[in-house]
């Protein structure tokens, strides 16, 4: 075997330093992977479901004064009790019913408990008087309030027969979407990695090459694990991140193998030896996933400044996960790769070519579509655009308890309490209030200006009541003595007791609309409309959280879309020094991005295909996804894009043809691309088969732009712009030529198929 002595740039320098002791850096991989198996196995454990509340946002505001203040926390648990034959109302069920909260109240995470016995609210009795709502409020994060759901829902049962129970509410919520996640999780790994070793068996007609990206993703897997237990000690990690996480580091962690263990193969069939193979795969192939990997890290470091738990972490994850991907792949596989030497071929099913040899399927598909560049532009453009149209119509809706199966309890109280002829809809749909004066609630002026406020609340369509402390005291219609004494008398005292602290004063509103629909959010706004002079009011609840979302998507979706496409701008300006290269990228992922947001749509919101992914039709797409998808699928887009676009520049240099080496780059890269594209979808596909709506909703996103991106955009328009642009791809302002000139191509280009 020969030696390759003109690798000199940094990442031959680190091939060449891995392939030099590779059992040294495989003993420490080794090491690495045992303790991240074992430290990151409880991840799940440590990982809330993660708010949707927005940091400083007005509702989050009013969630901690109310809390703070008067002891009035979300609505954590619906306890929903059931007096089959009788009324609720009985005096006796209801001694019952306050016995049974007496330990409940005791333990220290329970904030209180809101019941008909002690307020009188209709809205908490069920129109036949035979089921009871208590409303529990609990204290601490996401996981103090799932220990404490624990800990208290075997109090909460204890009833005497023939009372039935049923718990729903936001904890519960969670802890059904952290057993899912885990189950999901875990089922789509034995799913998935099975699938993908067949897939590179097919590819490299060799085992031993087969299960070196299966290895790799192994060790991907263990180290985001362990990366996201880590994370959670500092910030708050949503459960979510663990599955999202999950398929990204493992499909991008097989792609990143898949295209080294081919081009060391190659290296390999060229005559190198073993450390001079591994080093010249690093200096081409590892050059090309360095540039994906970090294009996607960036893609998904914008999400990390957005003030919300659930995108916050979500965006931390996946920078966590594909780092890992890229150690795993250029500081791992390269050492692996020098050990096993020409043993990588071992194990052979049929007849394996080890060169490059160019594709004539993938030849002809180019040659077709830079024949007729005008008529393909024009045909795919249409296309993409009819996938997209259903983003006119495109709808948010906020998760609920819908996402659980039909028999979990949360999801039997939330349809109770949304069924019109079982409960009043605004039972669990009330809107709190924070109101904070100059001086005592209980000066005349003061008083007149809460009675005043809360008359002009009423009077808003929706809003069937709202109660205060306040009712029985009218300064124009009493003496201040009078008022004096009425303020002292019951029920008025104990009602202060409990909606007044210093100068502020709770107020709430009785919403007669769901929580979470439009007709609430468009009532949320009137109050925050509504005047209310020498009164400082924070509105907030489930409602009110929900429209602060939603605005603060809005602001910042603009920012992350430039954010994202300047950074792969950049990068692809960086790489191959070229101007019309990045915008022509950035336009069409704009295209296979609208189209996937078109297909989420049609699948989610309309209820096509419901049945088969076993869902239940939302009334619109999560919120957060489209902001996700844009940054995820942006990022995995632009691995494909280096991948096939080295290669095209590699052979332009050579020969200066615009038309064949386009047509070469095609050739070259169109099986190793769509092999790597069908294992991520694979991947995915195994995540979407699971039970989360949230991770299908990204996880059909992604594998719609995946496959778009692979088959119209990279097999077609990109030939098809390319021919019509010719020498204009490559041009780069006057100051960039001379170091553009200096770039060797050679080092960016992707490995070629090995076709079987």
């Amino acid at each position: 075997m020969r030696a390759d002595a003109s690798l000199t740039s940094p990442f031959a320098r680190l091939g060449a330093a891995l392939a030099r002791r590779p059992r040294a850096v495989l003993a420490v991989a080794l090491v690495l992977f045992v303790g991240a198996a074992v430290y990151g196995a409880p991840v799940s454990e440590h990982l809330p479901v993660g708010g949707l509340e927005i940091s400083g946002s007005e509702s989050e505001q009013a969630a901690r004064e109310a809390a703070d203040r008067f002891g009035v926390g979300s609505a954590d648990l619906l306890v929903l009790y059931r007096n089959p034959g009788g009324d609720v109302r009985d005096p006796l069920f209801g001694l019952q019913i306050n016995d049974v909260l007496g330990p409940v109240l005791s333990d220290p995470g329970v904030l209180g408990a809101t019941t008909v016995y002690d307020t009188n609210q209709s809205t908490l009795v069920s129109r036949d008087g035979s089921e009871t709502l208590v409303v529990v409020a609990l204290s601490g994060d996401g996981l103090h309030k799932l220990a404490t759901y624990h800990r208290v829902a075997p109090l909460l049962r204890a009833v005497e027969p023939p009372v039935e129970v049923l718990i729903g509410g936001q904890v519960p919520v969670s802890d059904d979407i952290q057993a899912i996640a885990r189950a999901d999780a875990l089922a789509a790994e034995l799913v998935a990695l099975p699938i993908a070793l067949l897939l590179t068996l097919l590819f490299f007609r060799s085992f031993v090459a087969a299960l070196l990206p299966i290895a790799i993703g192994g060790f991907v897997l263990a180290a985001s694990a362990a990366l996201t237990r880590l994370a959670s000690n500092f910030t708050e990690i949503s459960i979510f991140a663990m599955n999202v996480g999950a398929f990204l580091g493992l499909g991008l962690s097989i792609d990143y193998a898949l295209l080294l263990v081919q081009r060391f193969r190659e290296e390999l069939a060229r005559g190198l030896a073993p450390r001079d193979a591994a080093a010249a795969t690093l200096d081409t192939a590892g050059r090309a996933v360095w540039i994906s990997g970090l294009t996607v890290m960036l893609s998904l470091a914008v999400l990390i400044p957005v003030p919300m738990p659930v995108l916050h972490s979500v965006a931390i994850g996946g920078v966590l996960v594909v780092g890992a991907a890229l150690f795993a792949a250029l500081g791992v596989l390269p050492a692996l790769l020098a050990w096993l030497g020409p043993r990588v071929n071992r194990w052979r099913i049929g007849h394996a070519r080890l060169d490059a040899a160019p594709s004539p399927f993938w030849r002809r598909v180019g040659g077709v579509s830079m024949r007729h560049p005008v008529l393909t532009i024009a045909g795919c453009v249409a296309l993409l655009g009819a996938f997209a149209l259903p983003v006119r119509r495109m709808e948010t809706a906020m998760p609920d308890s819908a996402v659980l199966a039909p028999e979990s309890e949360a999801r039997l109280v939330d349809e109770a309490l949304s069924d019109p002829a079982r409960f009043d809809p605004g039972g669990a749909s009330a809107i709190p209030m924070v109101v904070t004066l100059r001086g005592s609630p209980l000066d005349p002026a003061n008083l007149r200006s809460l009675r005043a406020f809360a008359a002009t609340l009423g009077a808003i369509p929706g809003i069937e009541g709202v109660r205060s402390a306040f009712a029985d005291l009218d300064p124009d219609a009493l003496s201040p003595e009078a008022l004096a004494r009425a303020a002292a008398s019951e029920p008025t005292a104990t009602k202060l007791r409990r909606m007044v602290d210093g100068n502020a004063a709770l107020l709430i509103a009785d919403n007669a609309h769901p929580w979470q629909s439009a007709a609430s959010g468009e009532i949320v706004e009137a109050i925050r409309a509504a005047p209310h002079p020498g009164l400082e009011v924070k509105v907030g609840g489930p409602t009110a959280q929900m429209v602060d979302l939603v605005e603060t998507l809005k602001d910042y979706a603009l920012v992350a879309v430039a954010l994202v496409a300047g950074w792969n701008f950049l990068v692809l300006l960086a790489a191959f020094r070229s101007v019309f290269v990045p915008i022509k990228a950035i336009l069409m992922n704009c295209l296979s991005l609208g189209a996937s947001y078109g297909l989420l749509v049609w699948v989610f919101q309309d209820g096509h295909g419901a049945r088969l992914l076993d869902f239940q039709p939302l009334e619109g797409v999560d919120p957060t996804i489209p902001l996700v998808m844009f940054a995820v699928v942006f990022g995995l887009s632009m691995d494909y894009e280096v991948f096939l676009l080295s290669r095209i520049q590699e052979e332009w240099r050579r020969t200066r043809d615009n038309r064949a080496s386009v047509i070469e780059g095609l050739a070259r890269t169109g099986r190793i691309i769509t092999s790597a594209a069908l294992i991520l979808l694979v991947v995915v596909g195994a995540f979407v088969a699971g039970d989360l709506v949230y991770v299908k909703q990204i996880g059909l996103g992604m594998a719609a732009a995946i496959a778009l991106d692979v088959t119209i955009v990279r097999a077609l328009l990109v030939p098809a712009t390319m021919q019509l642009m010719g020498d204009w791809n490559w041009w780069a302002p006057r100051w960039m030529r001379p170091r553009a000139a200096a770039i060797d191509a050679r080092r960016l280009a992707p490995p070629g198929p090995t076709p079987g």
